[in-house]
């Protein structure tokens, strides 16, 4: 597979599988950097959260335990004004909630 890196060729199968597995692991890291550096605003979460959500949503089996916890926060960054931020309390359980998430997807890995 580092031998195709770069290639410019479509992954197929299993290498795209494989892809779309890393950029969910890479989304769920972005979403849990953003709350570590403090970012709070809706206009910074949202389409980080969105991304990953769209990724997992490629994988077509992706059911795991946190997955509804995202599809919450996901629902409460859509309904909130962009300017408006998570209280502490709410960053705080939200990058728990993606800590949790992104444990129980990595165990349907294995």
């Amino acid at each position: 597979a580092i031998g195709e890196h770069g290639s410019g060729a479509q992954p197929t199968g299993n290498n795209s599988r494989v892809q779309i597995v890393f950029e969910v692991g890479q989304h769920f890291i972005t979403v849990m950097d953003a709350l570590k550096l403090d970012q709070r605003a809706a206009d910074q979460l949202q389409p980080t959260l969105n991304d990953l959500n769209e990724a997992i949503l490629k994988l077509g089996d992706a059911n795991f335990s946190g997955r509804a916890k995202l599809l919450q926060w996901l629902v409460k960054l859509n309904q909130m004004p962009a300017s408006e931020e998570l209280s502490e309390e709410e960053a705080r359980q939200f990058l728990f909630d993606m800590e949790t998430a992104y444990a129980a997807f990595h165990k349907t890995l294995q």
